[in-house]
C-alpha cells in the first residue's frame, strides 16, 4: 500500500512542479491552488495539501487574510526557488520517505 501513495504523490508533485514551473517562466506567477488544480487535473484539495506536506520546502505560499475576513481563503503559489530542477524535487522527496 505504501509503495501506490508513493508513485501517486510523486507522481501529484511532479505535476504541480511542472505547472509551477511553466508559470514561472512565462511570467504568469504565483498561481492560486485552483489554477494548479485546473492544470493539473487533480482536485484542489489534492492540490493542497500535497504543498502543504509535501512541497513545502520548494514553494513559496501566501493566504491573502483580507479575503479571509468575508469567508474566501485564497493561497497564492510560486516556487520559493526557481532555478529547481525535477531531479532536485524527487531527491528532496525521497529524504522524506
Amino acid at each position: 500500500m505504501n509503495t501506490i501513495f508513493y508513485r501517486k504523490t510523486l507522481s501529484n508533485v511532479l505535476k504541480i512542479f511542472r505547472v509551477l514551473k511553466k508559470a514561472h517562466e512565462e511570467g504568469l506567477e504565483p498561481l492560486t491552488v485552483s489554477e494548479i488544480a485546473r492544470q493539473t487535473g487533480l482536485h484542489k484539495w489534492t492540490v493542497s495539501r500535497t504543498l502543504d506536506v509535501w512541497m513545502h520546502h520548494f514553494v513559496e505560499s501566501t493566504v491573502l487574510e483580507e479575503l479571509e475576513d468575508v469567508g474566501l481563503k485564497i493561497k497564492l503559489v510560486r516556487l520559493s526557488k526557481p532555478d529547481i530542477t525535477e531531479e532536485q524535487i524527487m531527491r528532496g522527496l525521497n529524504i522524506r520517505f
